[in-house]
């Protein structure tokens, strides 16, 4: 159950084996059904999910409606609405799964805990939060200067397992395309 974690984790920092099983005493599994959601608008983000199997979808609500994906996490990816989870602020953003998923989580006390102890930990925390800056300044980046066609193909390039999971109306949400649009650029490209 921890070999993805322990093998996502060590690719990324030095930790020894003795760290790495303090880490896992701090995880436990959570096994989700097909659209079940793991959060309740308006309260704190208090735990950070590491997925081992399934896809979970992040997204937002516009105030007509509308949704508004924000990122998704398949297999090996660490999911949280990150904003809440380090301010403490109410979530603003829905975390559903749109697979049945097995998850393994940490609560943020216990995160924020092995921080205290554990430089490794610490390292492990930049990293996370480097990458997580990098891939949402460069989709903010993304929108603001390159057209659909253009963002349709950087998403078959840098993550092609989504398009070929996701169904259409999901990657063009993603996106911020309608489904035809998707569907014109997938004839053309």
């Amino acid at each position: 159950m921890y070999q993805q974690l322990g093998k996502y984790i060590t690719d990324r920092v030095a930790i020894d084996d003795e760290q790495l099983q303090v880490v896992f005493s701090h995880f436990k599994s959570l096994t989700l059904k097909k659209n079940e959601m793991i959060n309740i608008l308006g309260t704190p983000a208090r735990r950070m999910y590491f997925v081992n199997k399934g896809c979970l979808r992040v997204y937002f609500v516009k105030a007509n409606g509308a949704e508004v994906t924000r990122r998704f996490a398949f297999e090996n990816t660490f999911s949280t609405s990150l904003t809440s989870f380090i301010s403490g602020e109410p979530l603003t953003e829905i975390t559903k799964a749109i697979e049945a998923s097995e998850l393994l989580y940490i609560t943020r006390d216990d995160f924020y805990g092995l921080l205290d102890v554990m430089p490794a930990w610490g390292k492990f925390y930049r990293n996370y939060l480097e990458f997580a800056y990098v891939t949402n300044t460069k989709r903010l980046q993304s929108f603001a200067t390159h057209d659909a066609a253009e963002r349709y193909k950087q998403l078959l390039k840098e993550s092609p397992h989504m398009v070929l999971r996701l169904s259409n109306k999901m990657v063009a949400n993603y996106l911020n395309i309608s489904q035809e649009a998707l569907s014109r650029l997938k004839s053309k490209i």
